[in-house]
């Protein structure tokens, strides 16, 4: 009798220039800053990583019918410097600008100025999107529902970084 070996090939997203390992009261300071609780995934995700690249980095959403890729440049991180920086991030685009609904984080960006964001809502917390820069939707004037310019990608932050594969189909 042959037995058949089936052998599953699990690759992990490696992290680099990552920035200094973060307590949970970092992370707590920052949810009080925007008035979110992060989802659990990401907040794991952020003590064990904090910010930095990944390899693999590529992943794929469906825009309006079509599928579509992009890939992760950066991952944001909660530190006092000049790129990168979460909360400068979250000044820019949630405060001041109003460009993201309430409820939606960025936690990276693709190398064209478009972001991807992690729902704190609890309807659809944990979930990841792909925020469109070039459909813009003014959230001073837009309800928060206004999903028109975001994109699902995952259901959790594990998930999306689980579906992260190398290089463009």
């Amino acid at each position: 009798m042959e037995i058949l070996k089936i052998v599953i090939v699990i690759i992990m997203a490696t992290f680099s220039q990552t920035e200094w390992q973060l307590n949970l009261t970092q992370i707590e300071e920052v949810e009080k800053y925007i008035g979110l609780n992060f989802p659990g995934e990401y907040k794991e995700h952020l003590l064990q990583k904090n910010g930095g690249q990944c390899s693999p980095n590529v992943f794929k959403f469906n825009e309006n019918g079509t599928w579509t890729e992009s890939c992760i440049d950066w991952f944001l991180a909660i530190y006092d410097g000049e790129y990168d920086n979460l909360k400068d991030y979250i000044k820019t685009y949630k405060i001041e600008e109003k460009r993201l609904p309430v409820h939606i984080l960025p936690i990276a960006h693709d190398p064209g100025g478009n972001l991807i964001c992690i729902s704190c809502d609890l309807e659809d917390v944990g979930c990841i999107y792909f925020w469109d820069h070039e459909n813009e939707v003014d959230y001073n004037i837009s309800n928060d529902k206004d999903y028109s310019n975001l994109y699902f990608v995952a259901k959790s932050f594990n998930e999306f970084i689980n579906r992260l594969k190398e290089g463009f189909a």
